[in-house]
């Protein structure tokens, strides 16, 4: 039997928006083998994903390297290195490849690991003509046209599968932590895990924001504890210092210090996650974790906000001009600080005065046609246009 590729060469955040696209894919064949290609460094989270047999294990360094290398002029030598390279990854081919970038790069892997290819372009890696659910998704990011399709049920699209209609969870495989953060989660509640980090400068929340929140809930709630969790060492060591010596024994930073598995394992623990759109949030809702999201500059709840059932979502609203753009790089005056913390305290009063100026505050559904989000105080009906898009967009896989 023919076995079948996933290629995914993005970052953390677009590997797990593919989570539900392997899952649609293994639930319309069980007996097919589903493998996955991704970076190096995300290996440990591919392996994870259910459904997956085997992760191929991209060398985007490597790459790199070729690519620099053959910039003066492209010659046959380093198509067949690139090909040698890729084949050894394999000992077979596969029947059909899912290519869910459009980086040649991840168009070349597939067309060369594979019999067929199927992904964002028509005529193969070296087409023009996008498919349909490629130009939705190119319209959406470019363009501004409202976005009721979430990424990860786009790539489902994609994939020629409908949504699996239940959020996939990632597999709950032990993970020892280091000896001296065994204890995380253990003692106190509840536990949140606060992202410092953003794959985006724009999309940094300031240090001085985060203190107040963490601040705020701590104070409020003596069994409470904080998790300082990001790359961003020194964003980690800034926020820290900024504390009281009465609130520091409650906040580990872990800033810095750990690996994606580890970063995996306390995310588990948390009973609640916040940060901005950025992959360690989607991480932890890809392993059941409540999160609360911070969305600004050009990120958008119904684009890529947290996949799943419960999640919470600030969304930045433009104010000038009179109304929300989609797409409009939006820097917000003020924080939902209080209104957030009141959602991890389960205050009553804040869950019914949640308004801010210049953010709306939205939760997560999913359903048939995959994720989406309704606004707070609104009725939780899900948005049609879904619906008519796959219609339009998928006609064949709706039969």
């Amino acid at each position: 039997m023919a076995r079948t590729l996933v290629v995914q060469l993005a970052r953390l955040g677009d590997l797990i928006q593919t989570i539900p696209a392997i899952t649609a894919l293994k639930t319309v064949d069980p007996e097919g083998g589903v493998d996955l290609l991704c970076p190096s460094v995300l290996a440990p989270i591919g392996q994870l994903i259910p459904g997956v047999d085997r992760v191929l294990e991209w060398d985007g360094t490597l790459w790199q390297r070729w690519a620099e290398d053959a910039s003066a002029g492209l010659l046959p030598t380093h198509l067949e290195r690139a090909a040698k390279q890729l084949e050894a990854l394999a000992t077979s081919r596969y029947g059909t490849a899912y290519v869910l970038n459009q980086h040649r790069r991840a168009l070349l892997a597939g067309s060369l690991l594979a019999d067929e290819v199927k992904g964002p372009l028509l005529d193969g890696p070296l087409g023009t003509t996008l498919a349909p659910w490629a130009a939705y998704v190119r319209d959406v990011a470019h363009t501004g046209r409202g976005c009721r399709v979430h990424l990860a049920d786009a790539f489902c699209g994609l994939c020629g599968v409908c949504p699996p209609g239940t959020p996939p969870v990632l597999i709950n495989t032990s993970h020892p932590l280091p000896a001296d953060l065994e204890s995380l989660g253990r003692h106190g509640e509840p536990w949140v895990g606060l992202i410092l980090g953003a794959g985006a400068v724009e999309r940094l929340v300031p240090i001085h924001v985060w203190k107040e929140l963490v601040v705020r809930f701590l104070e409020t709630v003596p069994t409470s504890r904080v998790v300082l969790l990001g790359h961003e060492r020194e964003r980690g060591q800034w926020l820290y210092d900024l504390l009281s010596p009465s609130l520091v024994s409650r906040v580990w930073d872990v800033t810095g210090r750990t690996s994606l598995r580890d970063l995996a394992a306390i995310l588990r623990r948390c009973h609640y996650v916040i940060g901005t759109d950025t992959g360690p949030l989607h991480l932890a809702s890809a392993l059941g974790v409540r999160v609360i999201g911070w969305y600004f500059a050009r990120a958008r709840v119904h684009e890529t906000g947290p996949y799943g059932v419960g999640h919470v979502v600030w969304q930045a609203e433009d104010l000038d001009g009179g109304g929300h753009k989609e797409r409009t790089d939006v820097r917000p005056l003020q924080w939902p600080i209080e209104e957030t913390a009141g959602l991890l305290m389960q205050d009553q009063q804040f869950q019914t005065m949640l308004r801010v100026p210049g953010w709306s505050v939205w939760t997560s559904h999913c359903d048939r046609w995959g994720a989406y989000y309704t606004e707070r105080g609104s009725l939780s009906s899900p948005p049609p246009e879904r619906e008519a898009l796959w219609a339009e967009l998928s006609p064949l896989v709706l039969r």
